[in-house]
């Protein structure tokens, strides 16, 4: 348990201009992020700008960064020490991005009639994918064996850990892209997308196991993990136990302390598997020949968490991480519904089955219903509930092959064309209720509101973090990793920094030399090194470095005009 325990988010985020016949999701992004740049009688800025015109981007005086990744903003939060961090500070970028899309919207820089919205997603329903991507701080060695993707603990462990915690922090989805035939509901959004089991690639090919090699620290002592087949969590436990779980199996992993005896078949169709798996009960067919369910696995990690914190000892707050696991493993395995307060997937699910239910409709009909639904979107007319038109005419007119295969489903399923436009109509409000529940709006209706956020204000979900807890996040870095130092740095003295990133702050210097370079080479060092020199640095950040000398781990250099 050497390696400090940090970790962050990274959030891309679905962005539309509701009420525009023409949306260019970039246009929408970068209006979003002037908002952080805004300073009027009204209005003060949130960050400072880094990059080049070409690649706008903020780091802000919380730590985190907000820059726009292909078309898409992306929030990436602060480092931070503990699960209960990253959710309040994951949470923050919530209440920050609906802070700029009011901005956005309240400027004038849209035509009557036009809204900017988010969604805290991962699809836009038409087969294209956006990420939540975590970051964890691993040793260099654990890093190395983990992206090599070769030894017994990785492909008998941690990737088995990895294709099931979807059981704990799915988000849930209505229906199925990418090409996956098997529609429905499922429990994680990013599960359609998965399709190799380790590469480079995060917006196509995505993998399981993802290589990139990036610390953005001193990469002798440290490596950057970055896992990105996580869905984006509205639901506080869900990214609770998504962060604190995968933190206490990575330091099983560096203990060698890990369950290693559940080696997938094929990992990337036990990911599919898993999220459709609505009892729990599919069994995964393992590499020796044997087979498990994704519950079983998972709490076999759990009793092995159990018995490694007991023995290696660890924070109360890992300890709570697992008895939270626990509990969510006891009540998957009697009844989900007593999860339904708790974790995305099942508050979603029960939603919709009660709105199913309201309607005498049942998953299987809609999963029976939906290939035709999508078969024929572009052949139906538009028609009310009690219109009689029947779509496959016209699809026998101008793609007969389709039609035949249409005609077959419809008679191995039993279904009537009767009962099409009824279906129709149920098929898309599910979906229309899957995308509302994202929607990042806190009003106090549906019409300017998104669902989980009615249903926290309503007491509905429970929660791990207060909104005190969360206001503090948003304005003031974590304490107790490098955020703390880059935070202050950019809310106290902008105006000194010529360069910022995640591992160095670049100031204007003093004497001969031109600038002076803070190096955050530790990310979980919250001070700067007491033994460092700091002759030439800024007279007016001085101070501020300076009292940072109290507690050691910050390391300073300074570096002539060439820095």
């Amino acid at each position: 348990m050497g390696t400090p325990r940090v970790a962050g988010i990274e959030t891309e985020y679905g962005i539309l201009i509701r009420g525009a016949a023409e949306v260019d999701p970039f246009s929408a992004s970068d209006l979003l992020l002037e908002q952080f740049a805004r300073s009027d009688e009204t209005v003060e800025p949130l960050g400072m700008r880094v990059g080049s015109p070409d690649l706008d981007g903020y780091m802000l005086a919380n730590g985190a960064r907000l820059y726009i990744d292909h078309a898409h903003p992306e929030y990436s939060t602060p480092e931070t020490a503990t699960p209960r961090d990253a959710v309040a500070a994951d949470k923050a970028g919530e209440v920050l991005l609906e802070r700029c899309q009011c901005r956005a919207n309240a400027s004038g820089a849209l035509p009557s009639g036009q809204e900017l919205v988010l969604y805290k997603n991962n699809s836009d329903g038409k087969g294209q994918s956006y990420g939540c991507h975590e970051n964890y701080l691993v040793a260099p060695d654990t890093f190395e064996e983990l992206v090599a993707c070769r030894s017994q603990r990785v492909l008998g462990g941690w990737v088995p850990f990895l294709v099931t915690r979807g059981l704990l922090c799915g988000a849930g989805k209505m229906g199925a892209e990418n090409g996956r035939d098997c529609g429905g509901f499922q429990l994680t959004q990013r599960a359609d997308f998965m399709e190799e089991l380790v590469g480079l690639q995060t917006t196509y090919r995505r993998p399981l196991v993802n290589t990139r090699d990036e610390p953005h620290a001193d990469r002798l002592r440290f490596r950057r993990l970055h896992v990105i087949l996580g869905d984006a969590n509205m639901a506080e436990f869900s990214t609770y136990l998504k962060i604190g779980t995968t933190t206490i199996l990575l330091m099983m992993l560096e203990d060698d302390a890990i369950p290693t005896d559940m080696m997938l078949q094929d990992p990337i169709e036990a990911i599919s598997t898993v999220s459709h798996d609505l009892s729990f009960s599919e069994e995964l067919p393992l590499a020796d020949g044997r087979a498990m369910t994704a519950l079983a696995m998972q709490e076999q990690f759990h009793a092995a968490a159990h018995e490694y914190l007991a023995e290696h000892g660890g924070t109360d707050e890992l300890h709570g991480v697992v008895v939270c696991w626990g509990d969510t493993c006891a009540k998957l395995a009697s009844d989900w519904r007593a999860l339904r307060s708790r974790l995305d997937w099942a508050i979603k699910r029960h939603l919709l089955e009660k709105y199913l239910s309201a309607q005498g409709c049942d998953w299987e009909t809609v999963r029976s219903w939906e290939p035709v639904i999508q078969m024929t979107l572009d052949q139906a007319p538009s028609g009310d509930g009690g219109a009689t038109c029947h779509p496959p005419i016209l699809l026998r007119q101008t793609r007969p092959e389709d039609a035949r295969l249409l005609d077959r489903h419809m008679l191995d399923r039993d279904l009537e064309w009767d009962n099409y436009w009824a279906q129709r109509d149920i098929y898309f409000t599910l979906r229309r209720l899957d995308l509302q529940y994202h929607d990042l709006r806190r009003g106090p209706t549906l019409e300017n509101g998104g669902l989980y956020n009615l249903l926290q204000a309503s007491g509905a979900v429970e929660r791990v973090v207060s909104d005190d807890e969360i206001a503090l996040f948003v304005d003031s870095p974590p304490h107790d990793t490098r955020a703390h130092v880059r935070g202050m740095c950019v809310s106290q003295h902008s105006r000194d920094i010529a360069h910022v990133d995640w591992a160095e702050v670049v100031f204007t210097g003093t004497g001969p030399n031109p600038t002076w370079q803070l190096d955050l080479d530790d990310p979980a060092a919250n001070h700067i090194d007491p033994a460092a020199d700091l002759t030439f640095a800024p007279p007016d950040v001085f101070a501020l470095l300076e009292g940072s000398r109290e507690h050691p781990g910050m390391p300073a250099r300074r570096n002539g005009g060439d820095s």
